[in-house]
């Protein structure tokens, strides 16, 4: 499920907790989808089809963590343009798992430590998490959801990268699966990568894809677009644009 636009603006106001109000609660349930300190974290109950194609998790660097440690989770960010609060979204990955944490990080932040407790209670894994970063930003007349490269990591144990992990979700099977990058640059877009077919073969519904992406070679804010053809006909897309603070 992608951040609504509800949540990030209220959240960003200060208008109370940074619930996601378009969840449905299951009832008496210790692990339901509540306030828990400064995050809103737990299960819900799921009454809706998924996107056709959702972007679910988007990491520059994301190590495997201990659910028995009580050591928190450590999630960074770099700064970027526009520099307003940062709204953490994770979501499970599971099939029929319906978990979300939703958190809200004030301007000039840069981390956030995430305690392990309701991830143990769920034994949800590394590979069963998706996690994302993003800024609202003003590029030309259009505001939009940046995406910022998250490191995430336990103990300082941080997993080196030199590029990108994109996950997407998709809620019906793809035929393939096409990615195009560009650049931006005072509103204009100069291609990097155009339409270049994944080529897994197989991409079956409701199981996450995983995407690598080489990191840019220049810093700046990029658009990557994630194209796909159904296996029963039809097309969709989903887009995501990220600031890319550089190779260091």
């Amino acid at each position: 499920m992608a951040i609504g636009s509800v949540l990030g603006a209220c959240a960003a106001r200060g208008q109370g907790p940074p619930c996601d109000p378009r969840l449905v609660r299951p009832a008496a349930d210790p692990y339901g989808y509540r306030l828990r300190g400064d995050r809103c974290e737990g299960i819900y109950v799921q009454e809706v089809a998924g996107a056709p194609l959702a972007i679910v998790s988007w990491t520059r660097s994301f190590a495997a963590y201990d659910l028995n440690s009580k050591q928190p989770l450590l999630l960074e960010w770099e700064s970027a343009p526009d520099h307003g609060a940062v709204r953490l979204h994770a979501q499970s990955l599971r099939h029929r798992l319906y978990y979300q944490m939703d958190a809200v990080r004030p301007p000039g932040s840069k981390s956030y430590q995430w305690p392990l407790d309701l991830l143990a209670a769920l034994a949800i894994s590394k590979d069963e998490l998706g996690v994302v970063g993003t800024r609202r930003i003003s590029t030309g007349q259009t505001e939009r959801d940046l995406y910022l490269p998250l490191r995430i990591s336990q103990g300082g144990k941080l997993v080196p990268s030199g590029g990108y992990h994109l996950v997407v979700l998709p809620g019906v099977e793809l035929k393939e699966v096409f990615i195009t990058l560009a650049a931006v640059k005072e509103n204009r877009e100069a291609i990097v990568k155009n339409g270049d077919p994944m080529g897994y073969g197989y991409y079956p519904a409701e199981r996450p894809i995983d995407v690598p992406v080489a990191a840019p070679r220049e810093q700046g804010i990029y658009r990557l677009e994630i194209g796909a053809t159904h296996k029963s006909g039809g097309a969709s897309t989903a887009e995501l644009w990220f600031y890319h603070p550089g190779n260091h």
